[in-house]
């Protein structure tokens, strides 16, 4: 018997950025742009900035996920490579609060 996940399904696109890029939750979309989140599998970012411990691996590889603490407004050019996941309820009213910061953020620069 196959466990189904109980949670939120999103869209998680690879986002091209000077690393070669990686996974983001997509959140919203504001003019030609897409609200994201950065998904990670270690802790820590950088010098020692900590990232939120996720409930499940929203890509449903067994391992363990992080979401970053700053959410990211860029071109939909930049993203390729969507893919299904599941987040938990929790987790995705947090990437849903840190998306809608960097969305006000954006348009305030507008």
């Amino acid at each position: 018997m196959v466990k189904k996940h109980t949670g939120v399904t999103v869209i998680i696109r690879q986002h091209d950025d000077k690393n070669s890029g990686h996974p983001h939750v997509i959140i919203d979309t504001v003019d030609d742009n897409y609200v994201s989140v950065g998904l990670s599998t270690t802790s820590k970012k950088g010098k020692n900035h900590p990232n939120i411990k996720l409930d499940n691996d929203p890509l449903g590889q067994g391992k363990e996920s992080y979401m970053r603490r700053q959410g990211t407004v860029d071109s939909q050019k930049r993203y390729h490579n969507p893919k299904r996941g599941v987040m938990s309820e929790k987790d995705f009213a947090k990437a849903k609060k840190i998306g809608e910061k960097a969305k006000k953020k954006y348009l305030r620069k507008k």
